[in-house]
Formats: structure tokens, C-alpha cells, sequence
């Protein structure tokens, strides 16, 4: 498909940008003491090389708790930035710094607090894991009102770290007006109740934004271009709406010597987030559209925006100016790259599986693509000598193992018991939302057909197989056997396995217990009452699926509710038959209660431990790796990270 759209270069308030992709900011976490690391630079300098026209670096104008930011608080920090500036800039690429404050502000000579404009507290404290930059401390989480002192002080470090930008050699600065932040509270009257010059009307509750603005040119150049990145709609029934937005918020924002505009989704207190994989590829898209529309400055939209055909469509038909990727731009730095030349297949799909805002107040990591923030750490140099390198398992993280060794130049086997690859990927696609770990199964089995890997299909590797194929090194990824509990009646014609409903192997009857409320339990459930089955699941711990990533923790116990699902936790269950699960709820001041679920299908989703005994005998006979299930169950990110640096270190 042809991408003229996408790789049309643009000019905005003088910037001249090579195409329409613009990286989302986003907090890296790479920053040491608040100073820009190289880590930073050869970070963004693959995103540039990789084809990115823009790229929005999130850089804080005052001193966070933890050092992991990167703060522009003082001209010390001026060099490290350029260092950085300098790494995009070779590659043609441009770059803004956004500023965000998050919830939080250091003031002159006090701690590091959450500030609002009135101290409306929509969740009590902000939400994990969005509170980025904000303290830890459970005890100062509550907003406290600023006073007019404080709003002025803001309004200076805005317009001092601009400065530095400047001197940086930045290309403009963005402010943050977005997601339930300090500056969009301003804006909500929701959450703006003050009754001084900062409150009341929209232009009031502008009124910050617009001193921030002129404060901006005043000490870092009338020509020094703002961008500004805002909500949409904050999908809360006191908030402001789409059509406030598009009609009274932007036209304000462009008087005020606004350039460009970047248009997102919601509120992190809101009731729609588009980050979580329930979102589909471009479904907000339109809030954007509907700002473009009346907008005279340009127009940045993105909502999971990770197919540039997609991004193309909505370019050519005048939609939006710009395309924001991030994400997907952790997964796979050179998608702009791939995406120009047709590549569309080699392109390594982000699994929208949220774990790199999991680590919110430490280094970000990616789902797929171990090398995020270690680019000059973890190269694909070719081996010094080739290998005979034998894999056993196609699942992912037999299947990163296998690609790694053969890139780098090793003779790879690789070993699959079943007819075709893929593990526990295959069960783990099937639940609603779960298109993405489909999408990347597809690709890693692409990759091995371009490969020069031999795939030995339904072929049960043991350990006289091994040592007769006569590998250099062995890289184990059998995975895991289902973890049976040792309960009475667990061996019924009703008992299944979650992974064999999964796969189709097993009919479920209408009413249906699930034993285990972790994250494939909890996506089963969905599963099976999408099928309009009656479900409960049992959890032995207080809280559910406590071993997913936050965002979409909440946005399926969200789901799981809409659904009518009945979830207990605290219960153990402590017999099973042909009518139910008998248990103990736990919970109960008045000590254990037992209790009887009835069920004509009872499915076991009690996690997995490791099938490792055939590492444990080729070990002291062959150098082995062992990866994945088979060394520790967990999930596909940690598999796909130890495959990868087990074919990278051979």
C-alpha cells in the first residue's frame, strides 16, 4: 500500500517535519539524578533512524521524588538534553519537549506535593499507575489547592525550562492539558471550583495555560513554537464535552499562540481509556476528527494507531494532520522504516499488553521487544563463530531463541511437538481483546518461515534425540504442565483444564465455576459468559488477577462486572463434585464459612509449574539454555525476553 500521506513532510509554525509520525511522550524512567543519560539518546537516535518525523520527549520542569526523570530545573541539565537533541537531529528527525507535571509540583523551598486547583479529589488520590512523577508516600496523595503564590511560581518554571529547551536546541515545547493532569484540572469545572481569577469561566480556568504560554515566549523566543496536548472529552458527566472542546477550549488555545494540537482520550478518572487492548485500533480517532474540523492549527491524533494503513486512511481523507504512535513504537523502532518500503509483515506488533506502564517510576520495558532502553547494550552483531544451536519448543519464547541465533548467524533447529507453533500463545489469543497475541504469533511464525531456521514439526524431543542431533548448545522451552491442587474430587468427567476450553478440546455445560481468578482465569470468564454461559470464579486470594498489569486489571474487572460475573475471593475450595465446588470464605469476621457453588462444568485455572525435566538431565552434557515455562511460569513478556537473551548471548 502505498503511504504518500503518512510520508507527506509537514511545516508547523516553522518546523520542517519529514513525514506525519509523531512519537508519544511517554516517562522512560532513564534519567539518572534527574540528568539525561545516553541511555536517553540512543534510545530516540533508533526511533529517528528507525523513520520517525517527530519525536515528543515527556521532560519535567520541576524535581520529581525519584531521580528516574529527566528534570529542566536548573541550566546543568542543558547539556545532557542537547546530547540527546543532538542524537535526533542527525537523523532529520525533529524534536519538542513536553511538559508534564503529572499530579505534582515542588515548590520553592517545600516538599514535592499533589496540587490541584481546588483540592477536588475525584478517586481520593491519583490513579495507579498514572501518577507519574508524583510522591509515593500514601499520606500526601490528597490535592491541595494552590494558592495564587503557587500558580505564578508554576507559570515560572514553565517558562525557565523552556528557556533551557531553547538553549538545548529543541525544536518547541508541548504542555500537558491532557488525562486528569494539574493544567487539565484547571480547565474541568469539574475539578476547578476556585471563585478567583483562576476559576469560574472558561476563559479563568484557562487562564494559567494562557500566563504559562506568554511566559514560554517571553524567555524562550515569540518564535519559539507551543504545542499543546489535550483531552478530547473527559468522559465524566461534569466534565467539559467533545463539542466544548472543538468549539470554546482549542479556538482559546490557538488565540493564546498555541501551534499545534495533540487530541487524546479521556481522563485517567474517566470512564473510557484509550490505551487497553478492549480500545480497538482507531476507535477515538474521532475526537480528534471533530477538533480538526474546526481547528486552524494542525492536528495530532492517534488511539492504538498502530497499522500506518490505518493512519493512512485517515490522513488521506484530511482527518487528522499527524499520526502519534507510541506504543508501537517501543515494540518495533523501525515500523515508519518497514512501513515506507512494504514491509508491513516484518513489522513486530506492539501486544497492547500494558506492561510498560507498569513500570511507572522505573525504567520502562517492553512486552516484545527486550531491547527497549538498552540500544547500546544488546546488539545483533553476528556470532564470532557459527554454532549448531538446537530449540525445543515453539512457543514464544522458543521462537524469539531460535530467530536471535539464526540472525546472528548460528545453524538453528528448532523442535515443535505439535503441528504447528505458537504454545501457549494459541489459548492466550482466544479471549475477547486478545487480537494483539494472535497478531504476534502470526508475525514470529512469518519470521521463521523467512528464516533460515529447520522446523522439525510433531517431533517429541528426549534426551537420546538430543545428544543424536549432536548440538552445540541446547535451548530448552517445553514450557509448563498444568498446576493440579490436590483436592478431593478434582478427577471428574466435569473437571477440565482452562488451556483445553481454550483450545476447543473441552465443552463446557451452562453453568460454569473457574478455579482461580488470575489473569487467565479471569479472561476464560469472559470467555465462557460472552458464550452465555453463567460463571463464577474462585480465587484464593483477596484480590483478582493480581498478575496482570494495572491498566488492564481494572479495565477487565470493569468488564467482568458489565457481565454479571460472580467473582468471590478469599475462598478455598476444599472438595469438588458432580453438582459443585464446596469451599471456605475466609474473609468473614466471624471466622471460616463454608460455602457451596453449583456447577454443571467445573475448569481449573490454577496456574502452571514448570516442565523442566529435560534441562535438568542435559544439564552438565550440553550447554543449555532454559527459557520460558519450562524455566519459571509467568507470562509471554518474560518468555520473550529470555529467548531473546538466550539467542543473543550464544
Amino acid at each position: 500500500m502505498d503511504l504518500q500521506n503518512v510520508f507527506k513532510p509537514i511545516n508547523i509554525a516553522g518546523i520542517d517535519i519529514p513525514n506525519r509520525i509523531r512519537m508519544s511522550p511517554m516517562a522512560l524512567g532513564y534519567a539518572e539524578d534527574g540528568r539525561s543519560t545516553e541511555r536517553f539518546a540512543r534510545f530516540f537516535e533508533e526511533r529517528a533512524k528507525g523513520g520517525v518525523g517527530l519525536i515528543d520527549w515527556a521532560l519535567w520542569p520541576y524535581e520529581t521524588e525519584h531521580g528516574y526523570f529527566p528534570w529542566v530545573t536548573d541550566d546543568k541539565f542543558i547539556p545532557g538534553l542537547k546530547m540527546v537533541v543532538d542524537a535526533v537531529h542527525k537523523h532529520g528527525t525533529k524534536i519538542v519537549g513536553q511538559f508534564g507535571t503529572g499530579y505534582a509540583w515542588a515548590f520553592q523551598g517545600g516538599p514535592l506535593e499533589i496540587v490541584g486547583p481546588s483540592g477536588v479529589n475525584l478517586l481520593k488520590r491519583p490513579s495507579t499507575p498514572f501518577r507519574v512523577g508524583t510522591p509515593t508516600n500514601p499520606r500526601k496523595l490528597l490535592e491541595r489547592p494552590m494558592t495564587a503564590e503557587n500558580i505564578h511560581e508554576m507559570v515560572e518554571g514553565y517558562g525557565d525550562a523552556s528557556r533551557r529547551l531553547r538553549e538545548a536546541e529543541f525544536d518547541g515545547v508541548e504542555i500537558m492539558l491532557a488525562a486528569g493532569y494539574t493544567l487539565a484540572r484547571f480547565i474541568s469545572p469539574e475539578t476547578n471550583k476556585r471563585t478567583d481569577e483562576y476559576g469560574g469561566n472558561l476563559d479563568n480556568r484557562l487562564r494559567i495555560v494562557s500566563e504559562i504560554v506568554n511566559d514560554i515566549k517571553k524567555k524562550a523566543g515569540a518564535d519559539f513554537p507551543v504545542f499543546a496536548k489535550i483531552s478530547g472529552d473527559t468522559f465524566r458527566k461534569e466534565g467539559y464535552t467533545l463539542e466544548e472542546c472543538a468549539e470554546e477550549i482549542v479556538p482559546r488555545l490557538e488565540d493564546m499562540g498555541i501551534c499545534c494540537v495533540d487530541v487524546v482520550v479521556g481522563w485517567h478518572e474517566g470512564g473510557e481509556f484509550g490505551l487497553t487492548n478492549s480500545a480497538e485500533p482507531g476507535h477515538f480517532l474521532y475526537l480528534a476528527e471533530t477538533v480538526k474540523k474546526k481547528a486552524k492549527v494542525p492536528i495530532i491524533g492517534g488511539s492504538r494507531t498502530n497499522d500506518l494503513r490505518l493512519a493512512e486512511s485517515v490522513l488521506a481523507e484530511g482527518k487528522i494532520d499527524m499520526i502519534s504512535l507510541g506504543r508501537q513504537l517501543l515494540a518495533d523502532p523501525e515500523t515508519p522504516n518497514k512501513a515506507r518500503d512494504g514491509r508491513f509483515d516484518d513489522i513486530r506488533p506492539c501486544l497492547c499488553c500494558c506492561w510498560c506502564l507498569e513500570t511507572v517510576d522505573t525504567p520502562v520495558v517492553c512486552g516484545v521487544n527486550p531491547r527497549v532502553g538498552k540500544e547500546s547494550e544488546i546488539s545483533f552483531e553476528p556470532a564470532k563463530g557459527e554454532k549448531k544451536v538446537l530449540v525445543i519448543g515453539g512457543g514464544p519464547g522458543g521462537v524469539e531463541a531460535a530467530l536471535c541465533a539464526s540472525w546472528r548467524g548460528h545453524k538453528v533447529t528448532l523442535m515443535e511437538k505439535n503441528a504447528e507453533l505458537g504454545g501457549m500463545l494459541k489459548p492466550a489469543a482466544v479471549p475477547p481483546f486478545k487480537d494483539d497475541l494472535g497478531l504476534f504469533l502470526n508475525y514470529q511464525r512469518r519470521q521463521i518461515e523467512k528464516s533460515n531456521v529447520e522446523v522439525v514439526y510433531e517431533k517429541e524431543a528426549g534426551i537420546k534425540e538430543v545428544i543424536e542431533r549432536g548440538p552445540d548448545v541446547v535451548v530448552v522451552a517445553t514450557g509448563g504442565k498444568p498446576f493440579i491442587p490436590d483436592i478431593p474430587g478434582i478427577i471428574r468427567p466435569n473437571v477440565s483444564l482452562a488451556v483445553d476450553v481454550l483450545n476447543g478440546g473441552k465443552e463446557v455445560a451452562d453453568n460454569v465455576v473457574i478455579i482461580g481468578g488470575g489473569l487467565v482465569g479471569c479472561e476464560l470468564a469472559e470467555y465462557l459468559a460472552e458464550k452465555g454461559k453463567q460463571v463464577t470464579i474462585l480465587e484464593m486470594l483477596p484480590r483478582l488477577a493480581s498478575d496482570m498489569p494495572r491498566a488492564l486489571r481494572g479495565d477487565l474487572l470493569m468488564r467482568l462486572r458489565r457481565a454479571k460475573i460472580r467473582i468471590e475471593t478469599d475462598v478455598e475450595v476444599t472438595g469438588l463434585s458432580e453438582f459443585g465446588v464446596w469451599g471456605v470464605r475466609r474473609s468473614f469476621n466471624f471466622g471460616p464459612n463454608a460455602a457451596f457453588f453449583e456447577a454443571d462444568s467445573i475448569v481449573l485455572a490454577s496456574g502452571y509449574r514448570p516442565e523442566n525435566s529435560l534441562a535438568e538431565e542435559l544439564t552438565g552434557k550440553i550447554p543449555v539454555y532454559n527459557v520460558g515455562d519450562s524455566n519459571t511460569p509467568s507470562n509471554v513478556k518474560d518468555a520473550i525476553r529470555e529467548g531473546f537473551l538466550a539467542g543473543t548471548a550464544i
